[in-house]
């Protein structure tokens, strides 16, 4: 008998898995970037092994009701009910061109963002703020350290 916090409350579990999706569960507990589809696959590994949902919450510092919506999602959706959807968000500050014109000017004085911010207002008639510049800068740096490693990589 499995623990269930010494109370008797009702449980569900995810559908059989098959070998296949027990293999990708696993691989994707194991090495996901995403904290939160990390402890997803496990919940459903665990599932799958008929741990109760309080067990499953208990081990995956979740809500039951969350651990019973993760394991929902997967019934209906399979591996795609473990990504979150999309979210939407303030719209951006600056546009793709003005952005472009912000990481140049970021980039050509890098020790003066207040002399970077000016100019990128005089220029875009945008006011951003310091934290704005840093975060373009540092999704640049991350595109470009990517695409150096997939051209390593196929070298």
């Amino acid at each position: 008998m499995r623990y269930n916090g010494g109370m008797n409350r009702p449980t569900k579990f995810v559908k059989t898995l098959s070998d296949e999706e027990q293999t990708k569960l696993l691989k994707s507990h194991q090495t996901s970037e995403k904290y939160r589809i990390r402890n997803r696959s496990q919940a459903i590994l665990l599932s799958s092994e008929r741990f109760s949902i309080d067990r499953i919450a208990e081990i995956c510092r979740a809500d039951r009701d969350t651990v019973s919506r993760w394991i929902d999602n997967w019934n209906n959706f399979g591996a795609g009910g473990l990504v979150d959807d999309e979210k939407t968000g303030r719209p951006p500050i600056l546009t793709l061109e003005e952005a472009e014109k912000a990481i140049e000017i970021g980039l050509q004085n890098p020790k003066f963002p207040h002399r970077q911010l000016s100019k990128i207002k005089a220029e875009t008639g945008k006011e951003i703020s310091r934290l704005t510049l840093k975060n373009l800068l540092k999704k640049r740096l991350s595109l470009e350290e990517n695409q150096v490693r997939i051209v390593e990589e196929n070298g």
